[in-house]
């Protein structure tokens, strides 16, 4: 909690101005933020220390508050440094003359002369007591400013018990303007201490001059701490100029107080005194070593570190007369220095490198004067490894051994392989696998991309394909990586086919088969590039209606997965309607129409014709020829132009028409006059 204090010297003579404004910087310094004072429990391990290369021990020197059993205690002069500020605290007595407080606790346990207290009165007088039993001792009762100078602790009898006197005299508290005795609680478990001030008090009958003091009592080591500020002998006249610093027992047989101190009419500037119980010691003091040990119990030791940087710690134990105990520390590093440093370089890590060079660099010397000694046993300055460990090198100059290590760390790149790009119609499952050769697939890290871009969710070592494009994969391991890709596309070589073009007649059934090796493929039909509904197998039926011109063409896809093939077929229809043997031809007329004897019709149905014979009407034989398709155009077989007039045929076929049979006969008029 930070406090804000008004401080005003316009009554201080000019000579107490100068330490109390000095006090009152130090207080704005440390922003008024109070912890534990000098009497707290505490240890010091010492500074730092730097052992020469070579020297391989030293001393090390710890410093600790001891304290013991408040059976006794130990006065001593200590720098005049009050803890903490002498107002701001709880006012007690406010502008009342020699009175006792009312009871005050204590927030802690506190030992004072073998016994426990929780409770105090203050008196205006400078005094503080524990025991409310005695007379004069009363709360809020009357505080005696009278005393003998021949009343000195011990007094069992005059002075007060169970008091800590800092300093007790005739001071006046009422006098306007003086300053408020007052009390306040500082520092946090298990060093809390209670300080009571007496600040710029003015003597009971030499109202110029004033008193200001300080007493702190600490918690845990019961130590009790007396600051003077100034202290003047000047006002002898009034209760012979008496004043005393002490502590007194609970009957008054024993008591303590500095030199000079007990009762007289003394003069002190800026002292400060310390009560120290040393009875039985409460404190246990030992050393240990970086791992805890403890390696010693006096305040001195010879310590010879192995290593170049080794800590010991100074360790107080304290404990209360509640039995509340107090562990403090404080650690001093011992560091070995020498004139040169070696370093064998930092921890390295390699992927797919076979060897490296490890050169323990040597800094401050000639590198050649110095021997090498390696973990591997090599004495070379630089050694070459190959397997994963860590080195360690020892360098010797003269009577100095440093040693440095590094870890070196061989690595394998993952070994992966996706396989050559290939073409798939996905009919089946596609998977990817990228688990390392080399590593198990659960040491591995794995990303997937498609086309360049990375695919969200998919870090497995596996992965499940069901489009074409470009896959890649990253695999990691520690701080080793590889990639791969595969390109993956449809099958373009999917082959079917309907077989070649051929002319039909109307009304004539045929039969589209759609070969191919592919298995398990699925087919679609369509005509002139419309679907045919319903068909759906690998044949089909068909047959052109009537009135049909030109060319039909017909298409059959087949799919496979992803992939398709396709096939088309032209099938024309005769020049020759209705696909029969014509009854007239007339080769002078319309060019184009009925120009010749057009039997293509029926040699591709019959298979070919063999044999076609013209007669005229006498029976003779005027044309005659094998594998007839249209060649005749009113032509003997001298190639003279026949007249017109009716002629009769005889046409021989491969195979048995279904409509004329194996030999079909008839007649065909010739018109030559035709226009």
């Amino acid at each position: 909690m930070k406090k804000e204090y008004t401080f005003d010297f316009s009554y201080i003579d000019q000579k107490f101005a100068k330490p109390l404004f000095s006090l009152l910087i130090l207080l704005l310094v440390s922003g008024l933020s109070y912890g534990q004072g000098p009497g707290c429990p505490n240890v010091d391990a010492g500074e730092d220390v730097d052992l020469d290369c070579g020297v391989e021990c030293v001393d090390l020197t710890a410093s600790f508050l001891q304290t013991g059993e408040t059976t006794s205690y130990e006065v001593s002069s200590i720098t005049y440094a009050p803890p903490f500020p002498f107002t701001g605290g709880t006012p007690v007595s406010a502008n009342t003359d020699d009175v006792w407080s009312p009871i005050i606790p204590i927030p802690f346990d506190f030992c004072f002369f073998g016994e426990t207290y929780s409770e105090m009165i203050i008196g205006s007088n400078g005094v503080v007591a524990f025991d409310f039993t005695q007379p004069d001792t009363t709360p809020n009762g009357f505080c005696q400013w009278s005393f003998e100078p021949n009343e000195m602790i011990p007094d069992p009898v005059e002075l007060f018990k169970t008091t800590i006197f800092g300093a007790y005299m005739d001071i006046n508290p009422a006098v306007a303007g003086s300053g408020q005795i007052n009390f306040e609680v500082f520092g946090e478990a298990p060093c809390r201490t209670m300080v009571i001030n007496f600040p710029d008090v003015p003597y009971f009958s030499c109202n110029n001059l004033i008193m200001t003091s300080q007493i702190v009592m600490y918690e845990t080591t019961n130590v009790v701490e007396v600051y003077i500020e100034e202290r003047s002998d000047q006002c002898s006249n009034w209760n012979d100029g008496l004043a005393l610093i002490g502590i007194q027992n609970q009957d008054g047989t024993v008591g303590f107080t500095p030199p000079g101190r007990n009762t007289g009419n003394w003069q002190a500037n800026q002292e400060a005194w310390r009560f120290t119980p040393n009875g039985a010691s409460n404190v246990v003091f030992s050393w240990l070593d970086s791992q805890g040990t403890v390696i010693g119990n006096d305040p001195m030791i010879n310590v010879c570190p192995d290593d170049e940087v080794t800590e010991y710690t100074a360790q107080a134990v304290y404990t209360n007369c509640n039995g509340d105990v107090i562990t403090e520390t404080d650690t001093v590093t011992v560091t070995k220095v020498a004139t040169f440093t070696v370093d064998v370089g930092p921890d390295q890590a390699f992927c797919d490198v076979e060897s490296f060079d490890i050169t323990a660099e040597v800094d401050g010397i000639d590198p050649t004067q110095a021997t090498y000694l390696w973990n591997t046993g090599e004495t070379t300055q630089t050694i070459t490894v190959s397997t994963s460990d860590t080195y360690t090198c020892e360098v010797t100059f003269d009577t100095c051994t440093l040693e440095d290590s590094t870890v070196i760390e061989f690595n394998e790149n993952p070994i992966i392989e996706l396989g050559d790009d290939f073409e798939t119609c996905f009919e089946n499952t596609v998977v990817l696998d990228a688990t390392p050769a080399n590593y198990p697939a659960g040491a591995a890290t794995y990303e997937w991309s498609l086309d360049g871009v990375v695919i969200a969710g998919e870090t497995s070592p596996t992965l499940t394909v069901t489009v074409g494009g470009i896959y890649s994969v990253f695999v990691t391991v520690g701080i080793c990586s590889s990639n791969d890709t595969i390109v993956i596309s449809p099958r373009t070589d999917l082959e079917v086919s309907l077989g070649d073009d051929f002319k039909s007649c109307p009304n004539e059934p045929q039969t589209l088969t759609a070969v191919t090796s592919e298995d398990g493929v699925t087919f679609e039909w369509q005509l002139n590039g419309d679907t045919l509904e319903g068909e759906t197998s690998n044949t089909l039926e068909l047959m052109l209606e009537e009135g049909v011109m030109g060319t039909q063409v017909y298409t059959v896809i087949i799919t496979k997965g992803e992939c398709t093939g396709t096939d088309d077929i032209n099938i024309e229809t005769y020049d020759v309607g209705n696909c029969v043997i014509s009854q007239g031809i007339s080769p002078n007329g319309s060019p184009g129409f009925n120009d010749e004897l057009d039997l293509e019709f029926l040699s591709d149905r019959a298979g070919g014709i063999l044999q076609l014979q013209i007669f005229n009407r006498l029976g003779s034989l005027v044309y005659q020829r094998n594998n007839y398709i249209n060649e005749w155009v009113g032509q003997s077989d001298d190639g003279n132009e026949l007249p017109t007039g009716t002629y009769f045929y005889v046409i021989d076929l491969a195979s048995e028409d279904p409509v004329y049979g194996a030999q079909a006969t008839g007649w065909v008029y010739l018109n030559r006059d035709a226009n």
